[in-house]
């Protein structure tokens, strides 16, 4: 009994090691979660070596529109706060994961390779194609379930392609299951897809316009002459859904919305005075943060900043303006809106400022 039990053990080693040796294999099988945007891109394009190609790992889409290249990724106000490094998801059909699984032992089948790497990918061949187990394995399967196809999908250990945390690869040791479209899988299992972890990876996928800061005057400041500060962008509402398509017209979803809420001007000195007092510009109903120079000699700026120093042989100044967004998301499982961290960007100006005995604007 003893023995038996102790092959057991060593056979799923050995096919443990094998799911390694997918997860090792690069972003062709490495059940990395390929993702695809609104416009249904992604993966190489070619359905080759390329599980993302094959089934919709995530899917990412803009509701307020697809960001341009000016936009900037939201950071975290908490810098505690990461999105999940790997999850448990769909990952092919059967047709898919019979060819990923059978290019796979293709693939370690070379001159020089190790005989538990080639044991192991047969093991795990077996274990999907000749219904093969063994004690405490999990049952079979009968030629990668191609009988199901359309019916559901396998799931398995998704790594997420843009952490770089130690614990992208806690997932990878559960082997690959079959899930019936519609269904989820049994309970207990660890790291399960869910809208909450949907929603960290929507939030991760959320570009804001920039902080491109226009002054008058445009280039060199003065001393107590007040600088009007205004940002190039408009300020608006973002949203991004990250869905998972579960089969039979049936999927998992969570979106993220982020408002901006606050403009806030730093100027680099404590030798200044802010416009307005406090530093919080307004966001104006059309998305707008502050304002170019009116013309009025006497007004004060609705965002600034008056130096009261010279940076003459010093260094400059870095006027910064920093926007604060706030992120609520709510999913497939109902309720909500509930919040996740708030999120900021900015972007400092060095200023040089200079003193005159007279002002000319």
């Amino acid at each position: 009994m003893q023995a038996m039990r102790s092959s057991a053990v060593v056979r799923r080693a050995l096919v443990l090691a094998a799911v390694a040796i997918l997860c090792a294999a690069g972003p062709g099988y490495a059940f990395t979660g390929t993702s695809r945007n609104s416009s249904g891109s992604g993966g190489t394009g070619d359905g080759k070596g390329d599980l993302g190609a094959r089934a919709q790992v995530v899917t990412y889409t803009y509701p307020s529109g697809k960001p341009d290249g000016t936009a900037k990724p939201l950071v975290s106000t908490d810098v505690s706060w990461t999105p999940p490094p790997c999850w448990i998801g769909p990952i092919a059909d059967p047709a898919s994961f019979k060819q990923m699984i059978l290019d796979e032992v293709k693939n370690t089948d070379v001159p020089g390779q190790a005989n538990y790497a080639l044991e192991a990918m047969d093991e795990l061949r077996r274990h999907y194609s000749d219904n093969y187990t063994w004690e405490g394995g999990g049952k079979g399967y009968k030629d990668f379930n191609l009988d199901q196809q359309g019916k559901g999908m396998f799931w398995g250990p998704v790594e997420n392609p843009d952490s770089d945390s130690p614990h992208r690869f806690d997932c990878n040791g559960t082997l690959p299951f079959w899930v019936a479209a519609g269904d989820r899988p049994p309970a207990g299992t660890q790291h399960v897809i869910t809208p909450e972890m949907l929603s960290e990876l929507a939030y991760a996928h959320t570009h804001v316009p920039g902080v491109t800061i226009e002054t008058n005057p445009v280039d060199t400041q003065t001393v107590n002459l007040p600088t009007w500060v205004w940002l190039k962008e408009n300020y608006s509402p973002v949203s991004v859904r990250a869905s998972v398509d579960l089969g039979g017209g049936q999927q998992i979803w969570a979106q993220t919305t982020a408002t901006p809420t606050s403009v806030h001007i730093t100027p680099g000195t404590p030798d200044a005075k802010v416009f307005p007092a406090g530093g919080d510009c307004a966001i104006a109903a059309d998305g707008t943060v502050g304002a170019p120079y009116s013309g009025d000699a006497k007004a004060d700026p609705p965002c600034g900043v008056t130096y009261l120093r010279s940076t003459d042989n010093r260094p400059p100044f870095a006027l910064d303006v920093t926007a604060t967004w706030t992120v609520r998301w709510t999913g497939s499982d109902g309720g909500g809106p509930h919040p996740l961290p708030e999120g900021v960007i900015d972007d400092p100006r060095p200023v040089t400022v200079h003193e005159y005995q007279s002002v000319n604007r």
